[in-house]
């Protein structure tokens, strides 16, 4: 009798554990106790990235005196890393040992969220926002970026154009010695949208660096805010489950490490854009071309939102003639909005014409510097003298070219593909095809195509990813002289610790498999493995 009771009430109860928000059966203590070792070994390994980093120093942070309020030099705490372009083992196998260990965790959530749909949202922005804890508590790693974008608020605080000028105009401050010397006489590459908030925050932190510093981490985790928040409603649309798209996307160790960590202003551009992306779904392309308008207002590639929204915007079934003027319409709608944000700004026109200044600080680790080496190392080979800078130089426009074939294409058949789909893909070409591409790039498309990937493009997706994580830590080159100058037996040791990292049971997610296969008294599956 007591059987049939509880058989009779389990949907009712049901009802009161359901989370009006997701539709899904609330989770038992079980559950729980899994995100917990979750959450404890992916804010384990952020940890450890953050304190090896001060470790290691100049190697994974800038290590200027006063750059942060601990950990440099003239700081509160004093110094704490090496002023040595050779890093300490140890603090190489904090960083590198911490990014397996969350590159793990995080598949490993991945790999459960795919076979448990309907995971509340919350829980895995909890998550995430736990693990990045420690990156935004340290100093900005992996990147000086974040001290340029302040030097350039810092000019437009004064009414100085970053399009004419680098920051070594500002004189002897913070503001001009702590970003990288390559940009002591390089103007701005960054559009009206950005540098707007960057001189607005500048003046709010007093013209002090540090609290200038602090104020452009948040806005990136504003445009972070952006991508989380648009993320479910393009996942919704295609039948993709959003909490899963929300990890594999924002929530992945090369988010964590360059958007967050790094500051970069990548997150605001992509925000901006993906939230144009949900609107133009929503209410129509019309809002949706202007906020990809102003997203471009902060980077440039940004402006393939535009052209893909107008395209889809004469509607299915559209001839090209319609799609073509539609096109242009939203052209001339971006101008408009370029305009009103150079009027409102006074900061003129100059981004356009300064878009390819990062050029000037180039990395060999990408498509075309692999190439350009390869052809060099072949032409030397056969005695034709040819210079890995020089081929490089060519195949850049080629790269580009090549990059405009395959966008031109994605673009005519994203009627039929998917505008999200198709205008993530042109994105991740141009990032991967670009005479430039440091790790940030790529999360152009990655960011964009998490709401819609599945299958091969999922597991493409994260390949990339986890690549361009462990490339974007450091400078590759500098990482191995400095392994290679520490001694045969300290790196065979390096390697066994960074291989045990990697094969070592994590077993995170132990208390849900066990659970899945539990039988229940009536045969049927668990509760709790149809809980998240």
């Amino acid at each position: 009798m007591i059987n049939s009771l509880a058989t009779r009430l389990q949907p009712r109860l049901a009802q009161f554990t359901t989370d009006p928000a997701e539709g899904q059966v609330a989770s038992d203590d079980a559950p729980a106790l899994r995100l917990g070792r979750t959450i404890a070994l992916g804010l384990a390994a952020t940890l450890s990235m953050a304190v090896g980093s001060l470790y290691g120093g100049i190697t994974f942070e800038t290590h200027l005196p006063g750059a942060w309020f601990f950990g440099m030099p003239g700081g509160l705490l004093g110094s704490i890393g090496s002023d040595s372009m050779h890093p300490p083992l140890l603090a190489v196998f904090a960083v590198y040992g911490g990014l397996i260990l969350l590159t793990r965790v995080w598949i490993g959530l991945l790999r459960h969220l795919r076979h448990h749909h309907g995971v509340p949202i919350r829980k895995v922005i909890l998550v995430v926002a736990i693990w990045a804890v420690p990156f935004m508590l340290a100093p900005p790693l992996f990147s000086g970026d974040v001290y340029s974008y302040a030097g350039q608020g810092e000019m437009v605080s004064h009414h100085i154009n970053p399009y004419d000028y680098g920051t070594g105009v500002l004189g002897s401050t913070p503001f001009s010695s702590m970003p990288a010397s390559v940009w002591s006489n390089s103007p701005s590459p960054y559009g009206p949208t950005f540098l707007a908030f960057d001189g607005a925050l500048t003046a709010a932190s007093g013209h002090k660096i540090l609290p200038d510093i602090m104020l452009l981490r948040l806005l990136e985790l504003a445009g972070l805010a952006l991508i989380v928040a648009a993320t479910p409603s393009l996942a919704r649309a295609l039948g993709r489950d959003p909490a899963e798209s929300i990890l594999l996307g924002a929530g992945s160790p090369l988010a964590l490490t360059t958007l967050i960590s790094g500051a970069h202003n990548d997150a605001l551009m992509i925000g901006l854009l993906m939230v144009g992306l949900a609107l133009a779904r929503r209410f129509g392309a019309v809002p949706g071309i202007v906020l990809c308008a102003v997203a471009a207002g902060v980077k440039a590639p940004a402006i393939l939102g535009v052209l893909f929204l107008g395209w889809w915007w004469a509607g299915p079934g559209a001839s090209v003639r319609r799609r073509v003027g539609h096109t242009l319409g939203a052209i001339l709608i971006a101008l408009c909005t370029f305009e009103i944000i150079t009027a409102i700004t006074g900061l003129g026109w100059g981004w356009v014409h300064n878009s390819t200044v990062a050029d000037h600080a180039f990395t060999f680790v990408t498509p075309i510097g692999g190439v350009s080496r390869l052809v060099s190392l072949a032409g030397h080979l056969v005695n034709v003298s040819v210079t890995a800078v020089s081929v490089r130089s060519v195949l850049a426009i080629v790269g580009l070219i090549v990059a405009g074939i395959i966008g031109a294409w994605l673009l005519w058949r994203s009627p039929r593909d998917g505008v999200t789909r198709n205008l993530g893909l042109s994105l991740l070409v141009l990032a991967l095809l670009s005479p430039i591409l440091w790790a940030w790039y790529t999360l152009w498309g990655i960011l964009v195509l998490a709401p819609v990937a599945s299958g091969r493009l999922r597991a493409a997706i994260i390949t990339i990813a986890t690549i361009e994580a462990f490339v974007g830590v450091t400078s590759v080159r500098g990482l191995l002289l400095g392994v290679w100058h520490a001694g045969v037996i300290s790196d065979l040791i390096l390697i066994a610790a960074l291989v045990a990292i990697s094969i070592v049971p994590v077993n995170q997610l132990h208390a849900s498999r066990r659970r899945h296969h539990t039988a229940t008294p009536d045969g049927g599956r668990p509760m709790a493995a149809l809980r998240s």
